[in-house]
């Protein structure tokens, strides 16, 4: 058949018409209406480590984000391992109840390049588990083992870093005494505690001071 320009523009037209129509129909389908509602969070409350507290928000009433915490190293102590030829500042004691340091102040290891990092493991297995990191704008390889001995759960910590071709190891220990030892208020205060306490920006502000 042959057909007239007016023709072909109202087919051109029509078939334009029918694609607009399938997009909105698969639209609609993919994004159903839902409803608008205000989700109702509980109204509790988890402790962060500087001691203010957040509450839940959001559509799956999750607890808000701590503040960051400036980590202040003006009062933290000197230390120097002369054998290895590197000295470190650390804090005497962390800001917990519940969560003591052991093997501190942290150690120092310094080794030949390259920095590589290969995530993988389990934190409870013999090896623990290994994460890449970007703590404080820093990249990190930290390894975790933790164990249970005597209520306390046990945690040894490595973090290892580049610095110019060499690679700098800082490892220490951190226990936690087990929540179920306590009973109510300081059982839910241990528990917000361990929830909520990240050892990462401390970590970061020693390997910082590391000098060798």
């Amino acid at each position: 058949h042959t057909y007239t320009m007016e023709q072909q523009t109202k087919n051109l037209i029509w078939a334009l018409i029918s694609i607009l129509g399938l997009v909105a129909i698969v639209l609609l389908f993919k994004n159903p209406t839902t409803n608008d509602m205000p989700v109702a969070c509980t109204m509790d409350a988890m402790m962060c480590p500087d001691g203010s507290y957040v509450g839940r928000t959001g559509p799956n009433c999750e607890f808000e984000a701590c503040p960051v915490p400036r980590t202040d190293i003006s009062a933290w102590q000197t230390f120097s391992d002369d054998m290895v030829g590197v000295s470190l500042r650390y804090p005497d004691t962390l800001p917990t109840t519940y969560i003591h340091p052991v093997d501190w102040p942290p150690q120092a290891q310094i080794a030949d390049g390259p920095f590589t990092c290969t995530p993988g493991g389990i934190e409870v297995a013999r090896a623990g588990v290994t994460t890449s990191e970007t703590i404080g704008g820093h990249a990190y390889c930290v390894t975790k083992v933790s164990e249970g001995a005597a209520g306390s759960i046990y945690t040894q910590y490595a973090y290892a870093r580049a610095v110019n071709d060499k690679v700098a190891i800082l490892t220490f220990s951190l226990r936690a005494v087990q929540c179920d030892n306590y009973d109510e208020p300081e059982q839910t205060a241990c528990t917000d505690e361990r929830a909520s306490f990240d050892i990462n920006p401390i970590a970061d502000a020693i390997s910082q001071t590391l000098t060798f």
